[in-house]
């Protein structure tokens, strides 16, 4: 049990790295069912995981996010801003955050995940960063959680001011209505992990051929993952490169 301590209380000043701040006696329970990956809760029962405080990380940037951009885009639509959160806001967005922070050094995996190499993994990384400002809002509640999370992602925030940001499935949607006056099918077509943790992986057709497969931890995101992978393959290439030449001559 000694050693499992100084394991975690290790994992624990990583953390606090990470947060640029020391956490105290009252909340240090919490931090640790934040930085809990499942697995480790397998082996050690007594400690809960932290699949609960992903749900609520979720909304808690989503807002913080939302937030920001709002006050600081007053003229842009509805539709423009949540292409801008979306480009923040997406497992993409935040497990490459997760990576830069070196999240994945402080969280405690079972001995088969560790061995798995669990702290490389994209959507646990974006899990686990959901985990830790949730942990951050139920501590010390929602304006240091959106000072957290400003914080983090400032870089993201102010190129987003700089960027067109992609929506794979309007463009996609875009180029098969002008070339073949149709509309990409999407469909899931398969599902696996807890109900906390869910992988999706959707694919799209066009004129009933497949042209692009996706995976994401929603729904939404395997869709718009295989809308970009339609979108850099051959049959989209091709149409593309033949329209143009329509357009030429």
């Amino acid at each position: 049990m000694k050693v499992l301590r100084e394991k975690i209380n290790e994992k624990l000043k990583k953390l606090e790295q990470i947060l640029g701040k020391k956490i105290d006696k009252k909340h240090r329970k919490l931090f640790v069912v934040a930085i809990t990956h499942s697995s480790f809760s397998g082996e050690f029962p007594e400690y809960r995981s932290n699949e609960r405080l992903e749900f609520l990380g979720d909304s808690v940037i989503s807002l913080a996010i939302t937030h920001y951009l709002f006050e600081h885009y007053p003229k842009l639509p509805e539709g423009e801003l949540s292409k801008k959160r979306a480009y923040i806001v997406s497992e993409k967005g935040l497990s490459e955050k997760a990576i830069q922070l070196d999240l994945g050094d402080a969280l405690l995996f079972g001995k088969g995940e560790e061995k798995n190499g669990g702290k490389y993994k994209k959507a646990l990384l974006a899990d686990a960063l959901e985990s830790v400002v949730a942990a951050v809002f139920l501590a010390y509640g929602f304006k240091k959680a959106e000072c957290f999370v400003w914080t983090i992602f400032k870089e993201e925030l102010e190129k987003v001011r700089n960027i067109e940001t992609t929506d794979y499935k309007t463009k996609l949607q875009e180029i098969v209505q002008r070339e073949f006056h149709d509309v990409p099918a999407y469909r899931i077509v398969s599902e696996s992990g807890s109900p906390a943790n869910k992988r999706f992986v959707a694919e799209v057709k066009v004129k009933g051929k497949t042209i692009g497969s996706g995976e994401g931890g929603s729904k939404k995101d395997a869709e718009e993952n295989a809308a970009k992978e339609a979108l850099e393959s051959e049959f989209i290439r091709k149409t593309e490169a033949d329209s143009e030449k329509n357009r030429q001559k």
